[in-house]
């Protein structure tokens, strides 16, 4: 019996196994959509002013470092007061099971609005996701 025909299809069959998506990575095999996912924040005020502020940044709770978003919302009229916390593009940088971070929002007149969210991604995750945190924040609160 020639066992090279075997032998063959043995070594085949595991190099075609190592080949497979999130084998080599340590990830189960997931199908995952291409769209690109944002967790944004709508700000609001309840004070009856326009709801205006000078800057925020996103911090990571743990580390104390900021969190830089490559992606902004298009400048339009509805994303004015729209700010994005987290997106797909920093998903390997959070936990599977959620990372906190908090978003701190600098009014004009130099009080700090800070809010804190949780959120999931990690290196087999799709795309990032909100486990806590409010969809809109009001400006006016401290």
């Amino acid at each position: 019996m020639n066992l090279k025909p075997i032998l063959a299809v043995l070594l085949l069959t595991a190099a075609c196994k190592s080949q497979q998506p999130g084998s080599a990575s340590g990830c189960p095999t997931v199908m995952c959509t291409e769209e690109f996912k944002m967790i944004p924040v709508k700000i609001i005020s309840t004070s009856g002013t326009e709801a205006e502020f000078k800057s925020y940044k996103i911090m990571d709770v743990a580390g104390g470092k900021e969190i830089k978003l490559s992606n902004d919302l298009p400048n339009t009229p509805d994303n004015a007061k729209t700010l994005i916390v987290a997106d797909d593009s920093q998903r390997r940088n959070f936990s599977e099971k959620g990372t906190d971070i908090q978003l701190q929002i600098t009014r004009n007149d130099g009080k700090v609005v800070k809010v804190n969210y949780k959120i999931s991604g990690g290196k087999c995750a799709c795309h990032v996701a909100k486990l806590n945190g409010p969809d809109q924040i009001d400006i006016d609160r401290l």
